[in-house]
């Protein structure tokens, strides 16, 4: 159960410094302050000096009433906006650094039969993670779209010096770096298909190609975002509307309340949270930016890196198999063995009906629950005789059990057999 973090008060007071010092919590302090200081003087004037002139000004109630919830119903209209672009903007966010990843892992797994010089293999591979880290990073920031006098987020690459300068020259030089940098990538995956790095059947190789188109069409839907900004006509028509509540609310509480002080405090914070929800929803309109204080771009990009540095580590390890005694495989006389079959993570098929569980790892409720819900399948599979395998297991992730490596299996009849990594039963043998 993975343990939950409290932020320490040196976390807490640095957020709130930037939302006190920003520009979206400043100018709704302003206004408050100045509507409950007008609300103050006019309670203070009407009531306290008792000229009477408010009364004789203001609408009925029900205008008042009208009017306070249409803004309301504006501003909320204008948050929940936001808030669908900042979560398309997150989920655009992380779809592209998962493209950019399975293309990249799936070239990588190309080259692990490929015949061609261990030389030309490495090159490949390494020039291929720092073309697609820079591509990345180079997405990222055109979603900013920032002006150069504006400080946005700064992005990681791997190994940017180590390209030759020609290709650099042409990345800094080029209009267009997210599609300069994308057709590199394909050119040199095309270029190693005819040098044999790349081997592999060529409708399956496609399935890269695939990745890496899926990837760019992510990031110009992403570009959305960042390159079409809310109608101005609404935001003009919304700033107007928070302008006249500002001035009309205070003439109202100045009626309705009994003192300067609480005149004051229910008008600031009325006007103040209307025009923080809009100020919020503004600095939401292109959540990629640094300034929306919302998104963590660089982190993702570094997250990214860490992902293509471990694929380098794991291109060419060797590859998982498992450790199972075969002599302990259950055969077709001691396959009603419930011994024999908890020992093993090898499953068996039953012919005209639902297969046997290969591993039974599981508590005696999940136990009971397993067994009446196969002899339903048996059941029904000797009316109808489908022949569809239905293999039960159970998936132990590496914990403080595992050694040399293994993990060890946990649960009922873990201990009946030898010590065997646990796995997936997902195919018949």
């Amino acid at each position: 159960r993975a343990a939950m973090t409290v932020p320490s008060c040196s976390q807490v007071w640095k957020v709130l410094k930037k939302v006190v010092s920003s520009r979206e919590f400043v100018i709704p302090l302003i206004a408050g302050i100045f509507s409950g200081s007008m609300a103050a003087l006019l309670h203070f004037l009407d009531s306290i000096m008792e000229y009477n002139f408010i009364s004789r000004l203001v609408p009925d109630q029900v205008v008042f009433n009208v009017f306070v919830v249409f803004g309301g119903l504006v501003a909320g209209f204008r948050t929940a906006h936001a808030l669908s672009r900042y979560t398309d903007a997150a989920c655009y966010m992380h779809k592209l650094n998962a493209c950019w990843f399975d293309s990249a892992s799936t070239l990588i797994a190309f080259c692990r039969n490929s015949k061609a010089p261990r030389e030309e293999i490495t090159k490949f591979e390494q020039t291929l993670v720092r073309l697609v880290s820079i591509l990345s990073a180079l997405c990222l920031d055109g979603l900013q779209k920032r002006n150069p006098a504006t400080v946005g987020h700064r992005f990681e690459v791997l190994g940017a010096d180590d390209l030759d300068d020609n290709t650099q020259a042409q990345i800094f030089d080029a209009e267009h770096k997210v599609e300069c940098v994308f057709q590199m990538v394909q050119q040199i995956v095309v270029d190693n298909m005819e040098t044999k790095v790349l081997s592999i059947a060529p409708p399956i190789l496609s399935r890269s190609f695939q990745e890496l188109g899926a990837g760019l069409l992510t990031y110009h839907e992403a570009k959305k975002l960042a390159c079409v900004p809310f109608p101005r006509h609404y935001l003009i028509f919304t700033l107007f509307i928070l302008v006249c509540e500002a001035l009309f609310v205070p003439w109202m509480m100045a009626i309705y309340t009994r003192g300067v002080w609480s005149a004051f405090f229910f008008t600031f914070c009325g006007v103040f949270l209307l025009w923080f929800l809009n100020f919020v929803a503004t600095a939401l309109d292109n959540p990629f930016t640094k300034a929306a204080r919302t998104l963590e771009a660089g982190k993702v990009q570094s997250e990214l890196n860490r992902h293509l540095e471990q694929m380098l580590v794991q291109a060419h390890a060797p590859a998982p198999f498992c450790c199972f005694p075969m002599d302990s495989i259950p055969s077709k006389e001691s396959e009603q063995s419930d011994a024999v079959v908890k020992r093993g993570s090898f499953g068996t098929w039953q012919k005209g009906g639902a297969a046997r569980s290969s591993m039974r790892r599981r508590t005696s409720a999940q136990d009971s629950e397993t067994q009446s819900r196969t002899e339903s399948m048996n059941s029904a599979a000797n009316t109808q005789a489908p022949e569809v395998p239905h293999l039960q297991g159970q998936w132990q992730p590496m914990g403080p059990d595992a050694v040399g490596g293994q993990t060890r299996s946990t649960g009922p009849g873990a201990a009946d057999g030898p010590s065997a990594a646990s796995a997936k039963t997902g195919a018949p043998p």
